[in-house]
């Protein structure tokens, strides 16, 4: 007879032995969040000491631990971020890690936020501003990707507009390094181009896709890495580059590497849709003298064929930067500043 008894104690013990598994996978998801975290602490500080034996600056104050229950993260308070005249703060940035993606590193900026390039740092807001580091192992990403959104930078020359912006990296061991960028509706400040009306301030869309060979970490001021860079090889390989402004709708490939001032030459080739309107809005600008321009508009003919796929006139033609001069199938077209490494 003490057999059902004893079954009643049994059921009633289960739901106990239930809220005791429950606390302690709860415990254990818990604990495992927080080593995560810690390792994504000594992830960070082991970047942080080689980026600092590099000459970076590489500041923040004391990390701070949370995620729970979903994520293990890490806020990083104040993080300030500089290297060769070009730095970064923001208020906070956090890292995370998901248990379903241990892999991949998360990481979001919050607050106020400052861009420096060679010069005092700018007020910089964005309604987000993040992006993703594919992690392997120690060693240190190798993959990744930013993503802004209502981005405005206060400069010196105006308020850069950015709606939506996606940059990316692959820096595989032995390889080239792969960026690529996608940037929309992209506003220039009007006192950046006062004699361009036919253009207007507003890029509607600009992409890139290249390859960056050469030694990158080498110690030392900018213009002594420069010159090593040069001297080792080191070219700047434009696989896609496409531009939608105003009238213009071009797309370009080139080759481009530092000559002995350190100064940018190279060549490739430039396709560009309805060449004859942005021929006449170059023409109206200023940018290309009168007397090319008349020159160009008798060859243009020549040159032009229709695009299958639209039907609509292009042109393409060889493009070519040397001795600071950006030249088209042979004309000049634009006298460049000379870069100055600091």
């Amino acid at each position: 007879m003490p057999a059902p008894a004893t079954s009643h104690r049994r059921r009633r013990r289960w739901p106990y032995v239930l809220i005791l598994l429950l606390a302690a996978a709860a415990g254990t998801h818990a604990a495992v969040l927080y080593w995560m975290s810690g390792q994504i602490q000594a992830g960070l500080e082991a970047w942080a000491a080689q980026r600092r034996a590099q000459g970076w600056v590489v500041e923040y104050d004391a990390p701070e631990r949370g995620g729970w229950p979903w994520l293990a993260s890490l806020r990083l308070p104040d993080l300030r971020l500089a290297s060769g005249g070009v730095g970064w703060q923001a208020e906070s940035v956090t890292l995370s890690i998901s248990p379903r993606e241990w892999d991949r590193l998360r990481w979001v900026a919050e607050g106020a936020q400052q861009l420096a390039l060679d010069g005092p740092p700018m007020p910089l807001r964005t309604a987000s501003l993040g992006g993703d580091l594919m992690l392997n192992g120690a060693a240190p990403p190798a993959t990744g990707g930013v993503e802004a959104r209502l981005a405005e930078l206060d400069t010196p020359l105006g308020t850069f507009l950015l709606p939506t912006g996606q940059f990316g990296f692959e820096a595989l061991p032995g390889q080239p390094l792969n960026v690529s960028a996608r940037l929309q509706g992209l506003t220039m400040p009007a006192s950046l181009l006062p004699s361009s009306p036919s253009f207007g301030p507003r890029i509607d869309n600009l992409t890139l896709d290249a390859a960056l060979s050469g030694p990158l970490s080498m110690p030392g001021p900018l213009p002594r890495r420069a010159m090593q860079w040069r001297d080792a090889g080191g070219k700047l390989e434009i696989r896609g580059l496409t531009l939608r402004w105003g009238p213009a709708a071009a797309a370009a490939a080139a080759t481009v590497q530092l000559d002995d001032s350190l100064q940018p030459f190279g060549a490739g080739t430039v396709r560009l849709a309805n060449p004859g309107a942005t021929l006449e809005a170059l023409t109206a600008d200023g940018a290309i003298p009168a007397r090319t321009a008349s020159t160009i508009r008798r060859i243009l003919p020549l040159l032009t064929r229709l695009d299958p796929g639209g039907g609509s006139p292009v042109i393409e033609l060889p493009v070519a930067v040397q001795d600071r001069t950006l030249t088209l199938a042979r004309f000049p077209v634009l006298q460049l500043q000379a870069v100055e490494w600091r």
